[in-house]
């Protein structure tokens, strides 16, 4: 076990479930400020002797530069996400984002790490994304709507890791991931706010007019991405989308299907507060191609696994 990987955002929703399936191959060390704590739901990954907890900030130099020694590789979690955040903490959201790729590029160049996974977001595809492939355009929405920082942001990170890699011969390799859920995830989103809301008996909130389309990824299916990107050559310089178009659906056959499975809930629809984002879905065709990778994890399959991991905390 001569391998040691970091985890920036390791504490977070994503970087808990890496952190559990490479500690048993890895040594593990998870950096994070902890604004979000994902581990208080998983004891075990503290207790264990492969997995390192290391507090810090993604803008303190030394911290990094630290947080680094002994790694050979780095999955690059750590940003400021969720829609709320992105109006409530836009200049925050720019400077973690951007300036935190900066400082982690420049302590792996100077300790010279040599490769790097950076979770970027299907957000840079913007409001319209119909199956979209990874050598589509990105796009924004006007610069006057502070919802699209989070995206430029990403954007800008992709840029940035493929340019170091190019220049100081660093193995980057860009995923962009489709509207991840399951257990743990403790940070907005549908899913998570539905089942939020069913396990104490409130309504679904269903934004706007339900229409919105989104392919939902579970948890483990990203997980499993990462285990077929990390060792592969072929993966490095690349980007791919990774996520489950087989389960598209609307936010209101979301909530539906949610309800269903609970066996009871109701539902109401809100005006919409934020500019909305009208269709997201991949074509995942190069990640199939290069890595082998496949969605294992149908929506019904995760929904329920989803939900009654929330119903296991609230009991």
């Amino acid at each position: 076990m001569a391998n040691k990987l970091l985890i920036t955002g390791g504490g977070g929703f994503c970087g808990s479930h890496l952190a559990e399936h490479f500690a048993s191959t890895w040594k593990v060390r998870l950096f994070d400020s902890f604004l979000r704590d994902s581990l208080k739901y998983a004891p075990g990954l503290r207790s264990n002797p492969n997995v390192e907890v290391l507090r810090g900030d993604i803008l303190d130099r030394d911290a990094v530069r630290n947080a680094l020694d002994g790694c050979s590789t780095v999955f690059h979690c750590a940003a400021i996400a969720g829609v709320s955040s992105y109006y409530e903490k836009s200049v925050e959201t720019l400077r973690v984002n951007i300036l935190g790729t900066f400082n982690l590029l420049d302590a792996m160049v100077e300790r010279d790490v040599k490769r790097v996974v950076y979770f970027s977001t299907s957000e840079i595809y913007g409001p319209n994304a119909r199956n979209v492939r990874e050598t589509d355009a990105p796009t924004s929405g006007p610069v006057s709507q502070r919802r699209w920082v989070y995206s430029v942001s990403k954007l800008s990170g992709e840029h940035t890791m493929l340019r170091y890699g190019e220049t100081y011969g660093i193995g980057v390799t860009v995923i962009r991931p489709f509207n991840v859920y399951g257990p743990r995830q403790i940070g907005e989103g549908a899913v998570s706010n539905f089942c939020r809301c069913l396990t104490v008996g409130k309504p679904l909130e269903i934004y706007g007019d339900g229409g919105d389309v989104r392919a939902w990824c579970h948890v483990q299916d990203l997980t499993s991405a990462m285990a077929l990107i990390v060792d592969n050559p072929d993966a490095n310089g690349r980007v791919f989308n990774i996520g489950n178009p087989d389960a598209s659906v609307t936010t209101a056959e979301l909530a539906d299907r949610l309800v269903a499975i609970n066996g009871s809930g109701s539902i109401t629809k809100v005006p919409s507060e934020h500019s909305p984002i009208r269709l997201r879905s991949p074509d995942i065709s190069l990640a199939r191609s290069v890595l082998s990778f496949q969605p294992r994890v149908g929506l019904e399959e995760g929904l329920r696994n989803t939900l009654n991991w929330f119903k296991s905390i609230s009991a």
